[in-house]
């Protein structure tokens, strides 16, 4: 049907009586939450009212679950090394350098255990940041030794 057989259908449906009497009639149309989204209104009603979110919302989602998941890890590890840490201090001197070096071998496994979640979370991060046009939203790749450092920070904030 074209624009102009559907505006002669509705006039001819108005004219015949067909429309009237229908609920809220002559009520003002409610107000459209999406109004203001000017040329992105199309988008952003859809996205809200069919629960479609844009890909980089649900990639920044998978990034944030990613990411979480690896600084708790990194977070327990630095809570058994402040542990291990106050246990090496109260051995008695003939221990302690065998100790610290099954410390230091624990600290390198576990630091390399990681690296197979931060490359999945770095591909994530590349694959939003492709996606999303303004560099203003762009995520910066993670090393290990940065959510070390973030860790570490949050725990002397926190």
């Amino acid at each position: 049907m074209t624009e102009r057989s559907i505006e002669k259908r509705i006039r001819q449906m108005r004219d015949s009586g067909e429309l009237s009497g229908l609920p809220g009639q002559g009520a003002p149309l409610p107000h459209d939450p999406d109004a203001d989204a000017g040329d992105a209104w199309a988008a952003r009603h859809l996205v809200r009212t069919q629960g479609a979110p844009p890909e980089w919302v649900t990639l920044r989602q998978e990034i944030e679950t990613v990411r979480s998941r690896i600084a708790a890890r990194v977070r327990a590890h630095l809570g058994w090394l402040e542990r291990r840490q106050a246990q090496l201090e109260g051995l008695p001197a003939e221990r302690i350098l065998r100790e610290v070096d099954a410390t230091r071998v624990a600290d390198d496994r576990v630091r390399r255990d990681p690296g197979a979640a931060i490359d999945e979370l770095n591909a994530l991060i590349r694959k939003h940041n492709l996606v999303v046009s303004s560099a203003a939203l762009h995520f910066h790749v993670v090393t290990l030794e940065t959510l070390v450092a973030r860790e570490r920070h949050s725990v002397t904030e926190g």
